[in-house]
């Protein structure tokens, strides 16, 4: 199974660097062949999305056990999946916005049926670091949805630009994006992974290297096409978050590990 997620991993990870080439070649390069990059772009999109969803689904499963992945699953597709339809009919709690026809069929004519589940894809790696970091449990899921939201800083700026899959009916402050966007974000992670953590007393939480790659992989993605974009501050700022992240995660593990050595030293005589 966990070879599986690996391998929706690297087709993943295949499927963003074809779309950043391809996007980096249309900014740039006066001759490219005559293809419907539209079509080409939905089909990338779709991709992206649904081998992003199961990396993380069969990691989760591998790490927690298929009840647990199922959990989670469902809670995003219909917690997540229920604060999209409201974000797309009210603003509420993202600003407003609506999507294109680049991810798909809508559910109501509002969310693209691959959305809800899609939260999965960034939300267990960010569960994961969660834990790595040790914070105490109460705190975890507003931790996590930071985390989560992380994500956003450059996502957003680059799925708006170039071919839009979605487009904001709002003035916003940064690329067109209302900063309560973010916001959303944040509530909307910290929901789902509270209610999580509420109803699964067995996870475990497990450092797992693929679900780890498959958050930057998906960060640099975006970061990359936003750069592209001429955005360079989303990718500035998602740049320099994740480094942060990642500096904290390696100390608080750090600290963890001398202080489990200290404790299983012998004691001199």
């Amino acid at each position: 199974m966990r070879k599986l997620s690996a391998i929706m991993l690297g087709w993943s990870a295949l499927t963003a660097l074809s779309s950043v080439i391809g996007s980096w070649a249309l900014y740039n390069l006066q001759s490219i062949p005559d293809w419907n990059y539209s079509v080409v772009t939905f089909w990338l999109g779709i991709t992206n999305v649904v081998t992003g969803i199961l990396t993380a689904f069969l990691v989760m499963a591998y790490r927690e056990g298929w009840r647990s992945a199922v959990l989670l699953l469902v809670l995003c597709t219909f917690i997540a999946g229920g604060m999209e339809l409201l974000g797309t009919a009210t603003g509420v709690p993202f600003g407003a916005y609506s999507y294109t026809d680049l991810m798909g069929p809508k559910f109501l004519g509002h969310v693209p049926y691959l959305i809800p589940p899609s939260w999965m894809m960034m939300l267990y790696p960010s569960m994961v670091l969660t834990e790595a970091l040790r914070v105490n449990r109460w705190l975890r899921p507003v931790v996590a949805g930071f985390i989560l939201t992380i994500w956003d800083f450059a996502m957003d700026p680059a799925m708006t630009a170039g071919f839009p899959y979605w487009q904001w009916h709002t003035e916003g402050g940064f690329y067109g994006m209302p900063y309560v966007n973010w916001l959303g974000w944040w509530l909307t992670g910290t929901i789902v992974a509270g209610c999580y953590w509420m109803l699964d007393r067995g996870w475990k939480g497990h450092w797992d290297n693929i679900a780890i790659a498959l958050y930057l992989v998906q960060g640099a993605f975006m970061a990359l096409l936003a750069w592209i974009y001429m955005r360079p501050l989303a990718t500035l700022l998602w740049a320099v978050s994740v480094s942060v992240l990642l500096l904290l995660v390696w100390r608080r593990q750090r600290s963890v590990s001398t202080a489990e050595v200290r404790q299983w030293q012998p004691s001199s005589l």
